[in-house]
């Protein structure tokens, strides 16, 4: 068995694949995967059947709610999971420096691209593949046909193969994998609307005209409905089964021949991605690093400083960087002074990137609906900053010791006569300016939310009878506490992980993973719990919506219209304060080993009866072949250089 795929000239795939099977994490993901898969499912199944009092009878036909509950759940798998499993599959090689030796073999640029992508594809067609039981049992419970089950197969493979398609043209296009990481995300969100667009006002009439040949009467007429046109919907995959019954809108009369067609424009950008990776793999392959970021202050360097350069200011320059060598923390003056995001003539580029942004977004004129919907530009523009926040200090921590092993200095970092802790606190640095800087663009929105909640948002709220005043303060308490303890938090995780991790990707994953859901599960687990408990409890018992208040997301949205509420944020604070303390004590602690870096020589040896010795009379000991590490020196029982 072990030479039956080599048959078919597969090799580079072959070898992905018993890499993969060799470590311990893919077995790990997946059985997750299942626990989440077929927990979420079954309990969503069970929610929508009602009490547990239900006859045997009255199950039958509900199959289709088990269907659509599975077939969200393999959408979301794919759009989460595959771009990270996939945006690493040519920037590995780049930073190994293996592209140049995998190009010179006989694999041909296409099957290089091919096998690639088919490595991350087969792991993810695994996991598709264990929702089969959960769909057997939605098929025996009626209301649902073997077609339907043969549509959503085929669009999880051409949503597949559109996602990890696109994965690999961003891993073809960048130099790391952390940009490649980043791109396929953001990149690829923005690419499903312009695709939406583009099929709805430029394409629209070539669809009309081909597919009036090949698709159904019913299916032709909702797609290209002159009201509402649903042929935009094309772009994402799960508003194609079944035409659109996992969105706005359904068509019921929906053949398979139609949900293939409908699948075309996906299968062509497809198409288009793996042409472009094909074309770019060469020109992209020996690309010399650039730091984008540093490209684009550079840019803005010169746009301020032909702005400044005009008959007022005449080129007042307010913030002059000061280049001298440092007298005493040097690991402090190099974050602070050769990092892009140290200095601080590019922290003022950076705020000014968020700080624009925010104060357009938040003061944008909101109608009645949003402010009752609870989505007014305010808190829009709360969420995409914690989101930025959150990618900024995740990646800058995450790299603080992944930089220096990709560059090959962190020998040299760790040959300085430094202590640990105090290595750990200079890297530091560049991260707290961050902090620092990070806390204008939240000080001005929370300013703003107070303002609002007070006198226009809460004003029009049905829910609110207390008073402004109490929000007021409730808002500034909570937006305090929040901006002092969860930036430090995610950048002392983020450095702990960055210590465990040997790829920077890998840790900028881990770390949104849990952060992700570490806002997502309490209030989940909190809805799955409460409904279980007979109807006497209107709420469920008065524990079970407290776990809720463990995630950060829920806490950022309360409001206090519950006076448990001030409580409950005090010691929700609380526990983040002392993870906050832990995170930093074991970073500080483990980061000798993490790196494999003796303390011990620079410890004076408890069992010496003589004085201690300097740091610097340890040093020239160890120099001479001296041993300080637990046991005397034999060449001079005296410890006496």
């Amino acid at each position: 068995m072990s030479g039956f795929p080599t048959q078919f000239g597969l090799p580079l795939l072959t070898k992905e694949l018993i890499e993969q099977s060799a470590r311990k994490r893919t077995y790990v993901l997946r059985v997750i995967y299942a626990i989440a898969l077929y927990g979420t499912t079954l309990w969503a199944f069970y929610q929508q059947l009602g009490s547990l009092n239900t006859s045997g009878l009255s199950i039958l036909g509900q199959g289709r709610p088990l269907f659509i509950s599975l077939a969200w759940f393999e959408f979301a798998g794919i759009y989460v999971f595959l771009p990270a499993m996939t945006c690493s599959v040519l920037t590995a090689e780049k930073e190994r420096d293996t592209l140049g030796l995998l190009l010179l073999t006989k694999l041909g640029p296409w099957t290089i691209v091919f096998e690639k992508l088919f490595s991350r594809l087969v792991p993810m067609a695994s996991f598709v593949l264990l929702s089969l039981p959960l769909l057997a049992v939605a098929y025996s419970l009626g209301g649902l046909e073997a077609v339907d089950i043969a549509k959503l197969m085929w669009v999880l493979a051409i949503t597949a193969l559109q996602v990890g398609s696109f994965a690999v043209l961003c891993s073809a296009w960048f130099r790391t994998t952390a940009a490649a990481f980043l791109a396929t995300y953001l990149l690829g969100a923005v690419s499903i609307v312009v695709s939406a667009v583009a099929y709805l006002f430029l394409l629209r009439p070539g669809f009309q005209f081909w597919f009036q040949f090949v698709l159904s009467a019913p299916a032709f007429k909702w797609m290209f409905d002159p009201h509402n046109p649903n042929i935009a919907l094309m772009a994402f995959g799960p508003f194609i089964l079944n035409g659109g019954e996992l969105g706005p809108s359904m068509l019921r009369e929906q053949t398979f021949l139609d949900c293939v067609v409908m699948t075309i424009p996906m299968f062509g950008t497809s198409v288009l991605s793996l042409i472009l990776a094909r074309v770019i793999l060469w020109r992209r392959a020996f690309v010399e690093p650039k730091n984008v970021l540093l490209k684009l202050f550079k840019s803005l360097d010169g746009f301020f400083h032909n702005v400044n350069h005009n008959r007022l200011t005449r080129g007042i320059v307010l913030i002059r960087e000061s280049v001298a060598l440092p007298g005493y923390h040097p690991i402090s003056w190099r974050e602070t002074s050769k990092r892009s995001l140290g200095t601080t003539r590019y922290l003022v580029r950076f705020l000014l990137l968020i700080e624009v942004p925010v104060m357009v977004i938040a003061f944008w004129p909101a109608s009645d609906g949003a402010i009752r919907s609870g989505f007014a530009p305010a808190y829009v523009a709360g969420w995409c900053l914690w989101l930025i926040a959150t990618l900024v200090l995740s990646i800058q921590a995450t790299g603080l010791i992944g930089v220096e092993r990709s560059h090959q200095s962190l020998d040299v970092l760790l040959t300085t006569p430094i202590e640990s802790d105090e290595i750990v606190r200079q890297k530091f640095a560049g991260v707290w300016r961050m902090i620092h800087v990070l806390w204008v663009p939240f000080a001005t929105l929370y300013v703003f939310q107070a303002w609002w909640e007070t006198w226009i948002g809460l004003a029009n709220s049905p829910y609110w009878q207390g008073s402004p005043e109490i929000s007021t303060m409730f808002t500034v308490l909570r937006a305090v506490l929040a901006v002092s303890l969860y930036l430090p938090t995610i950048a002392w995780f983020g450095f702990y992980q960055g210590l465990r991790c040997r790829s920077q990707t890998h840790a900028i994953l881990l770390t949104m993973t849990v952060i992700t859901l570490a806002c997502v599960a309490p209030p989940l687990l909190s809805w799955i719990l409460t409904p279980s408990y007979p109807p006497s409890y209107q709420y469920g018992p008065p524990t079970i919506p407290l776990i809720s208040w463990l995630s950060p997301a829920v806490v950022l949205s309360a409001q206090p219209w519950d006076p448990t509420s001030w409580f409950l944020l005090v010691v929700h604070f609380g526990g983040v304060a002392v993870l906050y303390l832990w995170l930093a004590a074991v970073a500080k602690r483990s980061f000798a080993r993490r790196v494999g870096r003796n303390d011990g020589i620079l410890n004076d040896d408890r069992e010496w009866p003589v004085a201690p010795l300097s740091v610097e009379a340890r040093l020239a000991l160890l120099r001479r072949g001296g041993v300080g590490t637990g046991r005397h020196d034999e060449r001079d029982p005296s410890g006496k250089i």
